[in-house]
């Protein structure tokens, strides 16, 4: 019983996106999405949140682990690249734009 409550808390869905954290795989249906430490790291963090609108700030402090000073674009980087992964076969985009806002995991 314990092994499987494990395994459960490891995976984590959202519509067709799934994703597991302790072989770090990545399923959008049936395809398996390859992504960088980063990408999947920032993914797990909108996966933890699902329709919950996160900042710009709290999600540079979360995946990247500091308070970022300056203005920079490695957080839209970064969404642009999984949205290329998340929707290479024309599926849905989940990742949303809150503008002026941030980030927010919706269907």
């Amino acid at each position: 019983m314990r092994r499987t409550q494990e395994e459960s808390s490891d995976l984590v869905q959202f519509t067709d996106l799934s994703l597991n954290r302790s072989s770090r795989e990545v399923y959008r249906g049936d395809r398996s999405i390859e992504l960088t430490a980063k990408e999947f790291d920032l993914l797990e963090y909108l996966l933890s949140h699902p329709k919950q609108v996160l900042t710009r700030d709290q999600i540079l402090e979360q995946v990247w682990g500091y308070d970022f000073m300056g203005d920079s674009n490695i957080i839209e980087v970064y969404i642009r690249y999984l949205r290329l992964k998340l929707e290479a076969n024309d599926e849905k985009r989940l990742i949303q734009t809150v503008r002026s806002v941030g980030y927010v995991l919706r269907n």
